[in-house]
């Protein structure tokens, strides 16, 4: 029922895996002018399937929206080489924050083959929030340089932690599907809202309702910590339970 100017965002979903359904997707954008896409996701960590990716860049010529590209992530992905959608209705999004743990720096960049575009965007940044801090912009030149060997160092870092919670809760009786980037799980509970606060008050644990993200039966855990934190949260986790 919303007009079709305005940019619509729908969770869709095939069973419980929070992923795009074609079907689905092809019904809801018939009337988008944009879609945004975010693979690896923020709440989720799902990777949508290099079919899905690339029948999508297909539906974009064809139906003529746009897609707006969230490649945030693209670094911390675990099970293969990220893909970059492509084609002239793609506007890429990125980040220094998440490969380069520089999240409190807010540099973020966009790639478009439309240079009209482009330049509207800088002219509305450039009258809404003026420059990027100079220690910033530095900051993110010197990630440029940084080699290939260091982001799959990290990458590696990511990845033991990400078994490390998953392993866990699966062993504290959880269900759950293991990410395949970002760093974030949502195992499911029954009752979750008071399970976050009650965990928050009483150990200091602190968790997301789920349906914050658009699961009513979930609760999110970031994995951004060391392992040892992770470790002993579980730990509380489980005290929790038992008690």
């Amino acid at each position: 029922g919303d007009p079709p100017y305005m940019m619509q965002f729908s969770v869709l979903t095939k069973g419980a895996t929070l992923r795009i359904d074609l079907d689905d997707f092809k019904k809801k954008v018939s009337d988008c002018k944009v879609v945004i896409i975010n693979s690896p996701s923020n709440p989720t960590g799902r990777i949508e399937s290099l079919q899905t990716l690339k029948e999508i860049e297909k539906l974009a010529e064809y139906m003529g929206f746009y897609i707006i590209s969230d490649e945030v992530y693209k670094d911390l992905i675990y099970e293969r080489e990220n893909y970059i959608i492509k084609g002239p209705r793609v506007i890429t999004v990125n980040s220094f924050s998440k490969t380069f743990a520089m999240c409190g720096f807010r540099v973020g960049y966009l790639w478009s083959r439309d240079q009209q575009f482009v330049d509207k965007v800088i002219e509305m940044k450039t009258h809404t929030s003026m420059n990027t801090s100079i220690l910033s912009q530095e900051m993110a030149f010197e990630a440029t340089k940084v080699p290939r060997s260091f982001i799959d160092d990290q990458l590696n870092i990511w990845k033991e932690r990400r078994d490390i919670i998953y392993d866990g809760l699966i062993e504290l009786g959880f269900e759950l599907w293991k990410p395949e980037g970002a760093f974030y799980v949502l195992p499911k509970l029954t009752n979750p809202k008071p399970f976050v606060w009650n965990l928050f008050k009483k150990h200091k644990v602190i968790t997301y309702p789920g349906d914050w993200f658009g699961v009513d039966d979930r609760i999110r855990l970031s994995y951004a910590l060391s392992k040892e934190k992770i470790k002993r949260g579980l730990e509380i986790i489980g005290d929790f339970i038992k008690n």
